[in-house]
Order: C-alpha cells, then structure tokens, then sequence
C-alpha cells in the first residue's frame, strides 16, 4: 500500500488502514441497519428483514415526496395534545420518543392510511428536523414471516450492545407486549415502533400509542395524481372522494381505470363494483365468500377441517366447501382485499369490509350466522 501512493506528493501525510474482513463485519455490527443491506449484496438475505428503504412502496423508491397537510392527523391520548397533532408535529414527537434506546412506540390505525410510510419518513432528512439515523433503522413485516423473529432480532442486538431501531410491522398485540418487555430491560440499546390496523383491550405497559388517522380527500388526490399522472383531474377526485382519505382504496380504484375509461358519473354502488372486480369479470361466489369473511374481525385461514377449523364454519354460511373458499380469499388476497399475517386473515381495508359485511348481514340468515358464528365457538372470533 505504501508503494502504491509513494509517487504521490502528499505521500508522507497519508494514513494508512487494511481492512480485512473482520474489521469491516466489526464496523457494520456497529452499524445494524445495514447488516440486511450486506446480506442482500453478498447474496444471503435475511428472509424478511430490511434496511432503509420504500418499506411503503417499492416502485416509488426512498427518492418521492412524503405528501404533508396541515389536518390534525396523529392522536396521541395525551389531554394536552387536543385532537391531536399536525402530521409533521406527529413526526418529530414519534422521533424524539425513538432517538432514546428502551423507548417503545405502538403505531395504529385503518389500514390503507398511510402508517408504513410515516414510519418510513421518520428516517428522512428531508422531512421536518432530526430525522432518525436510517442506518439505525431495521425493518420487517410479519406477513413475510421474518427469520430470525423479531424478538430473536431484538435479543441479538442487545447481546451485542449494539444500537438499533426495530420496526414491525403487522405487529399484533402479544408480539408487541413481548417486544416491549424484552426492549425496556435497563441498559436497552434497542427501541422499538411496531405497526398495526388495530389495538385491542387496555394501552400496552411502557408503550406510547399514536392513531394516524385518514388523509383529507385533497391529500389523497395528489397522491392520485403522482401515482397515475395520465388519470384525469376528475377521476383523480373521484376516487379520493369514494376513498373517504384511504390512500389504498384510492389507488385500487384508480388503477381500474382503462385508456378511455371514466369514473365520472358512476354511483357509490358502481365504483365498489369496480373496486371489487378490479378488472375481472363478476363472480358471484368470490363476492359471496368476501361477505362471509367480512363478518369476522379475522380468522384462520389455513386449516380446512377439524373441530377448531374456521374456514369451514365459514363456508357454511354460503354453502361453499372449505377448499373453494381458501381458494376464495387466496383470489382475495391477490386483488390486494385480504391481508395475511402467518395464518390469520382479514378483510381490509376496514371500508371495504364493512360494506361486504351490511350486504352478508342482509343475504344470510342470522340463524345460520347464529349457529356458525355465535354458539359454540372454539376460541373467540
């Protein structure tokens, strides 16, 4: 090495390093947000994990504007903080709880409003002061079923005293609680912001809990707009008033929209339609099956027999075998109408549901809802 710049007039001032590898795997332990990136890059990925980047939207890269308003979008249950804060106030309150180790932050909120991606720009210096170091951030979605789990992840960190923020999402509440506990041990180096569509029962000890609540219709015509810029001014707003501030209805029914198509003039009914099919001939029996599952909060989704066995108690309902109906929300799933978290399924996002479930409560008979859903359970739906 010192041959090599001994010709050069500064030779005498330089410096100089040999990294082997053992240096450079020390200096990216140090630095745990990118041991996902390495892994990819050397062809070992960790199944599930990853470092900065579109957690939100891959297609749209790190690169796109974070859309902002003014509207009171995140509640945080705190008396002094009214109805709630601004969506860039939001931000820097989520960063300031994040940029201490032990701390543990539960995000929620409908699906399809945009949780992941405020997460994501909390990592963004462009985006308000003191953005969270991205090189901290370590992130995973439960869906893909993340290996190591992330309480194995959390541990892992801690062992190595090495500082790490560790994002989950489709967090349900019993992770959640684990990773909170496992987090707050004195002397932590990890904190933690899980994300989720709901919260269930009492506020998880040591967590502090912010709602992000739907996009004004306006904010969601300009997301229309970025991400459809050949879609009309009008169907732009078509959509994001259908979508009552849900990004992800907005952008599923713009997306049905053809080259000389219009949403313009269509009722309520008809969008939904629309929204449903998304470009697929009707099918009475698949919108059938999205109204019976759309009953339930969620449900197992795997299993087609035995006494704990879900789906077939569903099926029921529209006289359906339990392997057309798993065939059913597979189909669901694709069309981005179902949400999976390992075996458990949901009818999403929440607007949709609830418009599939009045319909199911007026087609089936609440006797046969009754002896399916309500009498003799084996666990609570």
């Amino acid at each position: 090495m010192a041959e090599a710049v001994a010709n050069l007039p500064n030779a005498a001032d330089l410096v100089l390093e040999f990294y082997d590898r053992t240096r450079l795997a020390s200096w990216v332990r140090q630095h745990p947000g990118l041991i996902p990136w390495v892994h990819d890059k050397i062809g070992r990925p960790l199944r599930g994990w990853h470092s900065y980047g579109p957690w939100a939207y891959e297609p749209e890269g790190t690169g796109v504007e974070f859309l902002l308003e003014d509207t009171l979008r995140v509640q945080t249950g705190h008396q002094d903080d009214g109805n709630g804060l601004p969506t860039l106030a939001g931000i820097a309150r989520i960063r300031d709880l994040l940029r201490e180790p032990e701390k543990v932050i539960r995000l929620i909120g409908l699906s399809g409003v945009g949780k992941t991606r405020l997460v994501q720009a909390l990592f963004d210096s462009r985006i308000g002061e003191r953005a969270l170091n991205p090189a901290l951030a370590l992130y995973t979605d439960m869906s893909d079923d993340p290996d190591p789990q992330p309480i194995g992840m959390v541990s892992d960190l801690l062992a190595g005293d090495a500082r790490g923020i560790v994002v989950v999402d489709n967090c349900a509440p019993d992770l959640h609680r684990r990773l909170s506990e496992v987090c707050r041990q004195p002397g932590s180096t990890v904190s933690v912001i899980t994300v989720e569509y709901d919260i269930r029962e009492d506020e998880p000890e040591g967590t502090e809990v912010f709602d992000l609540l739907p996009s004004s219709e306006e904010l969601v015509e300009r997301l229309i707009k970025r991400r459809f810029p050949d879609l009309s001014a009008i169907d732009a707003r078509t959509a994001a008033e259908f979508s009552g501030g849900n990004a992800r209805i907005a952008i599923a029914l713009a997306a049905t929209v053809g080259s000389h198509e219009t949403l313009s003039g269509l009722a309520d009914r008809e969008l939904f339609q629309r929204l449903f099919q998304q470009r697929h001939e009707h099918d009475a029996g698949l919108l059938q099956a999205a109204q019976a599952c759309a009953l339930v909060y969620s449900f197992e989704g795997e299993t087609l027999a035995g006494e704990d066995a879900e789906l077939p108690r569903l099926a029921a309902l529209i006289s359906a075998e339990p392997a057309a109906l798993f065939r059913a929300v597979s189909e669901l799933l694709r069309r981005d109408l179902v949400q999976r978290r390992g075996v458990w399924r949901a009818v999403l996002p929440h607007a949709i549901a609830n418009r599939l479930a009045a319909a199911a409560l007026q087609d089936i008979p609440f006797t046969a809802i009754e002896a399916q859903l309500i009498n003799g359970l084996p666990r609570a739906f």
